[in-house]
């Protein structure tokens, strides 16, 4: 992926895919976006769309922020090539990674109590909410429980 050091102010065509909370209209003022683990691991595996819309975000100026348990999730892969974990942590570089405080820890327990959420979907869940950004995911299934929650799916 190329995370290019110029940013022109370009926003991701793949905005189009909002599923709630955000108009298309309304899609050049939605600059943050906290990005769920799945969306790293699409990336990390190639996927096309995933990485332009990643590089789009980041030439555009969004701000692109990851929950420690990215972060976690990621790292604790059972098995990497020799190799991969250095690729990881340099991806991860690229984020701003948003720790785990006592506002997160307390809104995700609330989350995952009310929608039965894992614990690690109630982490990023907060860290979006109190961010008051968009989570960019796949996992929409879990995710659209969540009325309060800025979802982009890609």
């Amino acid at each position: 992926m190329a995370w290019p050091q110029d940013r022109p102010n370009i926003l991701s065509a793949r905005c189009s895919k909002i599923v709630r909370n955000a108009s298309p209209a309304g899609i050049e003022d939605m600059q943050s976006f906290v990005i769920d683990s799945n969306i790293l691991i699409y990336h990390l595996k190639d996927d096309v769309g995933v990485t332009k819309s990643l590089n789009e975000w980041l030439m555009g100026g969004s701000k692109l922020c990851i929950s420690a348990i990215t972060r976690i999730e990621l790292l604790a892969a059972p098995v990497m090539r020799e190799g991969e974990e250095e690729k990881i942590l340099r991806l991860l570089d690229k984020f701003v990674m948003i720790p785990v405080d006592a506002r997160i820890a307390d809104t995700s327990a609330r989350i995952r109590r009310k929608y039965h959420l894992e614990l690690g979907d109630s982490i990023i869940a907060a860290t979006a909410m109190l961010m008051d950004s968009t989570l960019v995911t796949r996992n929409i299934r879990d995710f659209r429980k969540i009325i309060e929650l800025q979802l982009l799916k890609l």
